[in-house]
């Protein structure tokens, strides 16, 4: 069932890849996948047979991710998240190779043409730079208070609920971050400076606006009674797939404008940044001062990686996707480890790997041992996994309750402490589960 869950919340993201990558070659702001070229190139025979070549091989690329995700499915394996985990990373490195090489090859091109413009420095005149009318900063407060309203009657993940409010404000300063980045310059005209600088703040304010209140949803479908999680995890889904199709929308939106407003724009001269934007992917340009700045396309941003704190946010980055087959290995061994359950005079342990939870034997108030789990349990805070059950869960029975146990295999001990707190543990040894819980009621 986990392994079913994970290949159907992402198996359809390389569809979105591929149609932001075909995307790429469609010229704006005189750019396309990532290289700035003369109006004249556009009609430009050779231009046209690089662009073809890419289009055809991000979708054979998108086919071959899709292909393996298609494999990860039926692969009977006990390695189920190190092999979703390697996909992931495939999934994220392999369409960026017909960008690269069709980036560099586009770059040779444009040198032989002669197209290769010298060293512009341009300025910008802000006094002609209209100011945009921005979003209220009242419109991001409801998510923070919806996100706290599970305070009331979940006491038990408070630190939680603070987060996700914690996010939700965090809302209104990523949207006003932007303002600082320097205006869409394209050419001479200011008039296309201000429309394009215009609607990149407003469809970005958006974005950042159904973030937080998804985020608001998303902390009250994790309040919700066992009983009723699996409306709530349908209702979840459905608007994080909203949101993701709503913010693609607006994405693709952005880039049609710019293309529809930059098409036929004439000048006596255009920008042309290609020196500080290494791959057309990664920007690099000591001379500025900015460590969040805007991608040339579209509306997100990346970071100048010729600050300091650019190459440590690109360093850590790329640890984090070297480190996902890593990190998917680390989540199957957890299932595989022992899970121990001792008890001595003092107080009960239990300890697998890395967890472990001991409870004095004097705080015990009641033990139960249950031949299968409780109905409707559902996770609220830890790790869920086909063979390990660690942290904070809920059920029909029980609101709150603390787990490690393997869910494979019974029986399970409910024990119930004297300040009202439930735990339930097992051992993968059905007999040390039954053992441990006869030495319990003596």
């Amino acid at each position: 069932m986990t392994k079913l869950i994970l290949w159907l919340t992402v198996i359809w993201v390389p569809l979105l890849i591929c149609w932001q990558q075909l995307n790429e070659a469609r010229f704006k702001k005189n750019i396309t996948v990532g290289v700035t070229l003369p109006p004249e190139a556009q009609s430009d025979e050779g231009v046209k047979t690089i662009l073809a070549e890419y289009r055809r091989n991000t979708i054979i690329a998108t086919v071959a991710v899709l292909a393996l995700a298609a494999a990860g499915i039926f692969i009977d394996t006990p390695y189920v998240t190190t092999v979703f985990m390697c996909w992931t990373l495939m999934a994220i490195l392999i369409p960026i190779i017909p960008f690269v090489f069709a980036n560099l090859r586009l770059k040779d091109y444009k040198k032989e043409k002669g197209w290769v413009q010298e060293h512009q420095t341009v300025f910008v005149d802000t006094a002609s730079i209209e100011t945009t009318r921005t979003l209220s900063p009242w419109l991001f407060v409801p998510p923070v208070f919806i996100s706290l309203i599970p305070i009331v009657y979940d006491r038990d993940l408070i630190m939680m609920y603070l987060m996700f409010a914690l996010i939700c404000a965090s809302g209104w300063f990523g949207y006003r971050y932007l303002y600082r980045n320097k205006a869409e310059m394209f050419n001479e005209n200011t008039d296309i400076t201000n429309a394009l600088s215009r609607m990149r703040r407003y469809n970005w304010g958006k974005t950042w606006l159904m973030l937080s209140y998804a985020m608001s949803f998303t902390a009250l479908a994790m309040s919700v009674p066992a009983k009723y999680q699996a409306v709530a995890f349908i209702v979840m889904l459905v608007m994080m797939a909203a949101l993701v199709a709503y913010s693609f929308r607006l994405e693709m939106k952005t880039r049609r404008i710019q293309q529809k407003l930059t098409a036929d724009a004439k000048g006596e001269w255009y920008v042309d940044e290609d020196d500080h934007w290494l791959l057309g992917m990664f920007y690099y340009n000591p001379q500025d001062q900015n460590f969040i700045v805007n991608n040339r396309t579209g509306m997100n941003t990346t970071v100048n990686m010729a600050r300091p704190a650019g190459k440590v946010f690109m360093g850590i980055a790329a640890l984090m996707l070297i480190a996902l087959p890593f990190i998917g290995l680390f989540i199957d061994r957890l299932g595989s480890q022992p899970i121990e359950l001792t008890v001595n005079e003092t107080e009960l342990r239990t300890k697998s790997g890395m967890f472990h939870y001991e409870i004095a034997l004097d705080d015990i108030k009641d033990t139960e041992l249950l031949e299968k789990l409780p109905s409707s349990l559902v996770r609220k805070m830890g790790t869920g996994t086909d063979k390990l059950l660690e942290g904070r869960f809920s059920s029909e029975q029980y609101s709150a309750m603390t787990l490690l146990a393997d869910p494979t295999v019974s029986p399970y001990i409910i024990i119930e402490t004297e300040d009202g707190k439930i735990y339930m543990f097992n051992s993968r040894d059905p007999e040390v589960t039954q053992d441990i819980y006869n030495q319990l009621n003596n």
